[in-house]
């Protein structure tokens, strides 16, 4: 099984079984080392991770210099081998979970290489799914929209997807468009189940293969053809006599899970809600009408697929936030567009016959200009923009500290109802204030130097994000059009919009360290508790003794000691954070404020760039989390996952949708929330049922966030309309779909009110529950080696001192070259044997 679903497989059994009536080894790291055969013979069932099991039966084990005899005078172990004592036991059953590496066809894998060592009577594999094309009715049911609540028991429903699912497919027959593309998916899970059926299953006359046997063709009887056709009822025998079914009835009366509820929350974009995708909806304008919709400078040219791919996926990363455009990208684009409309005019006469251009162009083109004009006119933008930070709005910050901490101009606090001035700054300022004042909350004022450290700290971030000077490239030189002297490379507006942003994360978090002690003043601190207090820090800005990190903010909470409260008297007293520059954001704190004592909860995201903006703002308000990615190694992949099974430390588990599709079990969290819609349903239904599952005790609910008014809401709409055969065909791309390919390029700009315009108290998305700024953190200490709450795999650690940025700026463990993981081999039995 995977490293992940070691401790679930643990759990289930020490549940399920009383006493000794099942005896088990449990073997998930090379520091448990293998009993001999004869003990061996004294255990039920040996639980192994799959990484264990290869490097138990590798040629090259890793295992073969170790000696387990007791008496080392009298050793005469082998030191350049290794047998396994697997090798010597003839087992009843080998059961695979999650046995995708099976179906890898045309290669045979360490996993398969391993299991034909071993003497096995039966071989069974669990797995949701064998191939991607091959879905349990689940992965329908997780992600109907109801408040209802939605079981898996739900017989009538469940035969209702049944039905579905015959009904598309018959859409084949009907639909020449998509039965192509449907008849390759089909062949490609055929061609994987085979490699299961032969490589694993050994079934015969399947792997009858060597020379000699009577050997059966797999493509030949169960693969189709080009026209769609096989064999008759060569696949339904042969999946009657594989697959182990159960009965609707029988499901619903053994396994009962909590309702499932899933509904999607609709909200308003605010001002940089606005801003930022109508940056986005100005790029394709400009580059339609620049281009005049032709050749290889027009966006939507075949031959610029994958940069509009792109384009479209930082869309949809805007839907929560982007900073990704530059003051001098957006200066160019305006430039572009007026010398464009400049010429066209001197050859047209007015603006229906503007030099040729479309109707609807020129007004296009201007209202483009204009677009970008508003977002240069927005001080907070230009701020946002350069230091690459999501907008924090403060209510009642110290008044003569409050510009020392402002990323925004002075002119941007006023507001237009006579309100209180806000406060605008970055997550990363305000937590460098929020640990200045606990350091010195035990002082007469905790607040004394507070404005020289925002100083400070505003000085040096200007100075770390001054723009670098252009590299030049090979766009570069005399492309320029006689006709308005615009080069090819500005028709096409070449831009950041369609290039993969940086991880910011890769610049997020320093690691914890002790701060200095609170200084004694007129308040005495409690005699058995010290204060120390975590820092995050900000790309580019002064961090001392940095070690970076976006895995995970892992604050001690076990050791915890009381913390003095701010006297109301205090100017500190009614400090709040008032609400963010994000929608989303504001309404995902707001939720998990309310909700994160009694629940556990977990945040789908698309983009680390999300996670890390999250992450900060949790930080602020003293919120634990961990950030699940792709680029963690299996070890602390593992460890993640049980300890935020197995204890109340972490509250919150942020997860790149992409990577809840490997039989994840995350049943302790009952709160889901994905802040990207997810244009794939399946993507989306096996991250729903990471938590919607056995072993789950409590109603799940599921929270969609989409944006009104908006492309996200048209994709969002549109995914919902598609059969299951357009979801195919556009599974890999949103542009493969015409109806929302046409959505994307017929796309208006958002409308901007004149109050958000110029109040900013109408520009933030505001919190319901304004959340106090100092004095909370609770007494939290320093966390130390940054590992310390974590609960790693029996045997196993986190690598130690030695990490480093991975390619897409996420913090990877790096090993000790002694125990670099290397490439094994095995040894195959010969032909016949």
């Amino acid at each position: 099984m995977p490293p992940n679903l070691f401790s679930h497989w643990r759990s289930e059994i020490v549940t399920h079984v009383e006493g000794d009536a099942l005896k088990t080894l449990y073997l998930d790291s090379n520091e448990i080392l293998t009993p001999t055969a004869d003990d061996l013979l004294m255990y039920d069932v040996i639980l192994m991770t799959k990484r264990r099991f290869e490097e138990e039966m590798a040629l090259d084990s890793p295992l073969k210099n170790v000696c387990k005899c007791a008496d080392t005078e009298c050793c005469r172990c082998a030191k350049d081998s290794y047998h396994s004592p697997l090798e010597d036991l003839h087992f009843l059953r080998i059961i695979v979970d999650e046995g995708h590496d099976f179906s890898s066809f045309g290669r045979k894998n360490n996993a398969v290489f391993a299991l034909q060592k071993l003497h096995v009577e039966r071989r069974w594999i669990i797995s949701g799914t064998p191939s991607s094309g091959l879905l349990g009715v689940d992965a329908n049911t997780a992600i109907l929209e109801t408040m209802g609540g939605v079981s898996d028991g739900d017989c009538q429903l469940v035969r209702d997807i049944l039905e579905s699912r015959r009904s598309s497919g018959l859409e084949l027959h009907l639909d020449p468009s998509v039965r192509k593309a449907a008849l390759l998916q089909e062949r490609k899970d055929l061609e994987k189940l085979g490699s299961i059926v032969i490589d694993f299953l050994n079934l015969m006359p399947w792997s009858n293969t060597r020379l000699g046997d009577d050997a059966a063709s797999w493509k030949q009887y169960i693969i189709p053809d080009e026209n769609g056709q096989r064999k008759p009822r060569s696949l339904k025998s042969v999946l009657e006599t594989l697959v182990v079914r159960h009965r609707i009835e029988d499901v619903e009366r053994d396994i009962k899970l909590p309702p499932l509820y899933n509904q999607t929350i609709y909200l308003e974009p605010r001002y940089h809600d606005k801003l930022s995708l109508n940056l986005f909806i100005m790029t394709l304008a400009v580059n339609a009408v620049t281009s005049e919709r032709v050749d290889q400078d027009y966006m939507f040219h075949p031959k610029n697929r994958g940069s509009l791919n792109q384009l479209i996926t930082n869309l949809r990363y805007a839907g929560f936030y982007w900073t990704g455009f530059t003051k001098d990208e957006l200066l160019k684009s305006i430039d572009v567009s007026r010398r464009y409309l400049e010429a066209k005019w001197a050859i047209g006469q007015d603006e229906d016959e503007c030099g040729g251009l479309r109707p609807g162009d020129f007004d296009l083109l201007q209202r483009a200009i204009e677009m970008g004009h508003t977002v240069l006119a927005s001080p907070s933008w230009r701020a946002f923009s350069m230091a690459h930070e999501l907008g924090m709005y403060i209510d009642d910050f110290p008044s003569d500290v409050r510009n020392a901490w402002s990323l925004v101009e002075g002119s941007e606090f006023e507001t237009t109802n006579g309100s209180m001035p806000l406060l605008i700054s970055g997550a990363p300022q305000i937590a460098k204030a929020q640990q200045h004042i606990d350091i010195h909350l035990y002082e007469p004022d905790p607040s004394s130097g507070l404005g020289s450290l925002g100083k400070r700290t505003l000085n040096k971030l200007w100075q770390d994000v001054q723009p670098k000077p252009a590299k030049k490239t090979g766009l570069d030189g005399d492309h320029s059009s006689p006709e308005w002297n615009i080069s090819k490379d500005e028709r096409a507006l070449i831009s950041t919009s369609i290039q993969k942003p940086a991880t910011l994360g890769k610049r997020t978090m320093s690691q914890g360290k002790q701060s200095p002690s609170p200084r004694k003043g007129a308040g005495r601190r409690p005699s058995d508790s010290k204060l120390r207090a975590s820092s995050q820090e900000i790309p580019g800005k002064e961090q001392p003794n940095e070690t970076l990190i976006l895995a995970s903010a892992l604050k001690k909470s076990s050791i915890t000691s009381p913390v003095m409260p701010i006297e109301a008297t205090s100017p500190l007293y009614h400090t709040r954070l008032a609400g963010t520059a994000s929608a989303k954001l504001s309404y995902i704190i707001d939720r998990i404020s309310i909700l994160h004592s009694t629940e556990k909860i977990l945040i789908f995201y698309e983009g680390d760039n999300i996670a890390f903006y999250i992450a900060q703002t949790l930080e602020l308000l003293g919120i634990q989390f961990l950030i699940y990615t792709g680029s963690l190694s299996a070890t602390r992949k593992a460890a993640y996952i049980n300890t935020f099974n197995t204890t109340e430390t972490f509250r919150v588990l942020l997860m790149d949708a992409h990577q809840a599709a490997h039989g994840l079990h995350i049943a302790s969290a009952s709160r889901v929330f994905f802040v990207n819609p997810t244009w794939q349903p399946a993507v989306e239904a096996q991250a729903i049922k990471r938590a919607h599952r056995i072993g789950q005790t409590k109603p799940v609910y599921v929270e969609t966030l989409v944006l009104t008014g908006t492309l996200e809401e048209a994709m969002w709409k549109r995914r919902k309309d598609m059969s299951a055969q357009e979801q195919k065909r556009a599974e890999k791309s949103l542009l493969d779909d015409n109806v929302m390919a046409r959505l994307i390029n017929e796309a208006d700009f958002i409308p901007l009110s004149h109050e958000e315009m110029n109040d900013v108290r109408k520009q933030m998305a505001a919190l319901e529950y304004p959340q106090k700024l100092f004095g909370r953190r609770s007494g939290v200490i320093g966390i130390g080696s940054g590992d310390q709450d974590l609960i790693f795999p029996e045997g196993l650690q986190a690598p130690v001192g030695k990490r480093r940025v991975g390619t897409n700026g996420v913090m990877n463990d790096v090993e000790d070259s002694s125990s670099k993981k290397k490439r094994v081999g095995f040894a195959v039995p010969p032909e016949g044997g």
